[in-house]
């Protein structure tokens, strides 16, 4: 009765006790059970093991088409995948420096979209679509995303976004302002830390905020998840920071950001504080003190970027329409040494 237990007792027979071990058994044509024994302990079979069909867990923030067959930009998917498992998957539109750095971040599902690529009807599930063209291109990149996905975007641009995306009805959409620097495609970006904000200056809003934050996390780089007041307020400081300087050292012969920071203070100075001054009086944001010495104290971490008024709409020309609307009213110019030094560069045709 069970094989197994007699094969590891052993029967005990005659007087030397030699051990005898069950063998074999037959059944007789009586139905009798005949047994064998032997004195050579038989080998023992191994019990088969079940077979276990094992899955690697796979995180359920991945959305299907993150796996799609498109092929990435070249050199994509570097980055330290194993300290990354939990990073948010997010499709990528643009693939310049900072899309090439964000997708490094990422742990090699990323769908990285470059320009021409068609939105992909088939991804499944929710994820941010972070936007990181031209702000000129803005439009048309919004028009290839379905509607339905519009809620996901991600926005990156420098200047103000805000009057453009009440226009196309995008106000609640998630806004990031970048302050690291890639310095070339595929380098490590520099975090945006400066001697007055240690702390980082990078920042987010919006409703995925926390997982694009976490990605910069990983990575070392700081981000500061805010609420949209907050956000406002370092948004337009960002926004006065490059109208300032790009217009400053444009009207200095090109110079860079450092030779603005080292010889043009003064004049950077009064044209910071002008536009500071347009920020509070049509918007009500209050900044924090010593704006000028934060905004130098940045240009410093940065003093190598050459200047230019660029993106005009976004940036200058955003001052400068709302001093023509002033002068037009009969008001005086907000911004005048702004307007001096923006017409004298021919940039308005």
């Amino acid at each position: 009765r069970g094989r197994g237990r007699r094969q590891a007792k052993g029967l005990r027979a005659g007087s030397q006790g030699k051990e005898l071990y069950c063998v074999s058994r037959e059944t007789g044509n009586d139905g009798s059970m005949l047994f064998k024994f032997s004195e050579e302990k038989p080998k023992e079979e191994k019990p088969k093991e079940e077979e276990v069909a094992v899955e690697e867990k796979v995180e359920e923030v991945e959305p299907k088409a993150m796996t799609t067959t498109k092929k990435k930009p070249k050199g994509f998917g570097g980055a330290k995948r194993a300290s990354k498992s939990k990073v948010q998957p997010i499709v990528i539109v643009g693939a310049g420096r900072v899309g090439q750095a964000l997708a490094e971040m990422g742990n090699g599902v990323d769908l990285v979209l470059k320009r021409g690529d068609k939105f992909p009807s088939d991804l499944e599930g929710r994820c941010p679509i972070v936007v990181c063209t031209r702000n000129d291109v803005l439009e048309d990149v919004v028009y290839g995303i379905p509607p339905g996905r519009w809620e996901d975007l991600v926005f990156l641009q420098n200047g103000v976004l805000q009057p453009w995306l009440e226009k196309m009805g995008l106000q609640n959409c998630s806004q990031m302002l970048a302050y690291f620097a890639v310095a070339r495609a595929g380098e490590k970006p520099t975090d945006g830390k400066t001697e007055l904000n240690p702390e980082g200056l990078t920042s987010i809003t919006g409703k995925w905020a926390e997982e694009v934050a976490e990605r910069l996390h990983l990575s070392d780089l700081s981000c500061h998840v805010l609420n949209k007041e907050d956000y406002d307020v370092r948004m337009y400081e960002k926004l006065i920071w490059i109208s300032s300087f790009m217009i400053v050292g444009a009207s200095n012969g090109g110079c860079t950001v450092g030779a603005v920071c080292d010889n043009h203070r003064d004049q950077l100075a009064e044209v910071i504080n002008e536009l500071a001054g347009v920020i509070s009086s049509n918007y009500g944001c209050n900044f924090p003190p010593a704006l000028v010495d934060r905004l130098v104290a940045y240009g410093r971490s940065v003093a190598h970027f050459p200047t230019a008024v660029k993106e005009l709409p976004w940036r200058n020309g955003f001052f400068y329409d709302i001093s023509q609307n002033a002068l037009k009213s009969g008001a005086q110019d907000p911004a005048p040494l702004h307007t001096k030094m923006l017409e004298a560069l021919n940039v308005l045709a």
